[in-house]
């Protein structure tokens, strides 16, 4: 059945489609297939018109309900407009708050690490091993995009940044510091009161750490994997994004956090003594 509907406010397709949905579940009717119509509208923006006309998939006689229905209630009660895009400005506002945050967690995790090693380079170091592990798991979620045609059967599908999403990376995040600071810890035990900072030490380190971090990153992994492949559609993306990001964040405190902190150490533990002068 086809309909022109006039409304005194403005309304838009998501919120009319709401309504429509709403009138008929008061009737006690199965929701009708709804296409609606405006010369103005280009079937996907949001914007909001004073007259629709609206197209419904049943019986005349259910369709006259559920029109009727939402005539009655649009008279009782007010329109809330309702829309799934944001606005340029909002995005914009968002996307700098979002950079400001960022910048200024990074900067508290440096201050941390730096007060508890002593030398700001552990904390650069850190923050370095946390932005390539976020990295990681961001282009693989982006992969998924192109992945799921060929690994549909591993249960890969369009991962998109959502809420769960957002909830993963801080996971990771508190993951993978934690591994780090565990491998400096036992690096500033074996360093000591030494002013250099050489490869034995920090392979020493690695080597006695190593049974922690795979036993650690071994029991996590198999937790994601149950999830990702048991736990349900709704933290599937959770679990894939954990399961990327916790390869990434087992290996980055060994191969990223270790090497870049040597490198940046250069300076400290290539001072040679000064001579001492020694009396004939």
């Amino acid at each position: 059945m086809e309909s022109t509907l006039r409304f005194e406010t403005r309304i838009n397709s998501k919120t009319l489609e709401d309504r429509i949905n709403d009138a008929a579940d008061n009737e006690g009717i199965s929701r009708p297939v709804t296409k609606l119509l405006n010369p103005d509208w280009d079937g996907k923006s949001s914007f909001a018109f004073d007259e629709w006309t609206v197209q419904l998939t049943g019986s005349e006689d259910e369709a006259k309900r559920i029109l009727s229905r939402l005539q009655t209630d649009l008279a009782k009660t007010p329109v809330f407009l309702s829309s799934s895009e944001v606005g340029g400005q909002v995005a914009a506002d968002t996307q700098q708050r979002a950079i400001v945050a960022l910048l200024a967690s990074m900067v508290g995790i440096v201050l941390y690490i730096w007060l508890r090693f002593q030398h700001v380079v552990w904390g650069l170091a850190a923050v370095l091993a946390l932005v390539h592990d976020v990295l990681i798991m961001l282009a693989a979620i982006s992969a998924s995009y192109w992945l799921e045609p060929m690994l549909r059967f591993m249960m890969v599908e369009e991962f998109k940044i959502n809420l769960t999403m957002i909830a993963a990376f801080l996971t990771l995040v508190g993951y993978s510091i934690n591994d780090t600071i565990v491998l400096f810890d036992r690096l500033r035990e074996i360093r000591g009161k030494s002013p250099n900072l050489t490869r034995e030490m920090i392979n020493q380190s690695i080597n006695q750490t190593l049974s922690r971090t795979i036993l650690t990153a071994l029991t996590v992994f198999m937790v994601v994997v149950i999830l990702y492949f048991f736990g349900g559609e709704t933290i599937h993306g959770f679990a894939f994004a954990m399961v990327v990001g916790t390869f990434a964040g087992s290996y980055s405190s060994i191969y990223i956090a270790a090497p870049v902190l040597l490198v940046m150490s250069v300076p400290e533990h290539s001072k040679k003594p000064e001579p001492v002068a020694v009396e004939k």
